[in-house]
């Protein structure tokens, strides 16, 4: 899932729907110190185990993550990671959260985007100037990762 960062280069990571913070823990450990990581979580009590973390890099939204636009205004992000189950919304909703993503993100910038299907292909190439595809048995169950370069 984060294969595709380059840590050394990335000043601003995105990550939508953490959850828990199993991801964000792990960005946070990669990161250069003078970097920022901003998470998007709508549940609350996500949000309170989020707190926990104590590091300066991390700020917290507790806003559903379609509305990145409104906090990101003017900030160049590198990366996007993004949990957030696309199969289980609305398709509208959907190619919102996409195209505030694309928005969002810096020239060459990438949206990572974990999924136990297929389904969001089409929608991501719809918005990303090009999309890639990996794959992870490690998981369980096993996942897609899709890689969308902006231009």
């Amino acid at each position: 899932m984060l294969e595709p960062i380059d840590f050394i280069k990335a000043k601003v990571i995105v990550e939508l729907g953490p959850g828990s913070g199993c991801f964000t823990r792990v960005l946070l450990r990669n990161m250069r110190e003078d970097s920022r990581l901003i998470v998007f979580e709508k549940n609350k009590d996500f949000c309170v185990q989020l707190e926990k973390i104590d590091d300066r890099r991390l700020t917290i939204r507790n806003d559903p993550a379609i509305y990145l636009g409104k906090y990101l205004e003017g900030i160049n992000v590198d990366y996007i990671t993004s949990g957030i189950p696309l199969a289980n919304m609305p398709p509208d909703d959907t190619h919102a959260l996409l195209s505030a993503s694309y928005r969002t993100l810096s020239p060459q910038g990438i949206f990572i985007q974990f999924q136990y299907s297929l389904k969001a292909k089409k929608d991501l190439e719809n918005v990303f100037d090009e999309v890639s595809l990996g794959f992870t048995l490690f998981n369980i169950p096993p996942a897609f990762i899709y890689s969308c370069l902006k231009k």
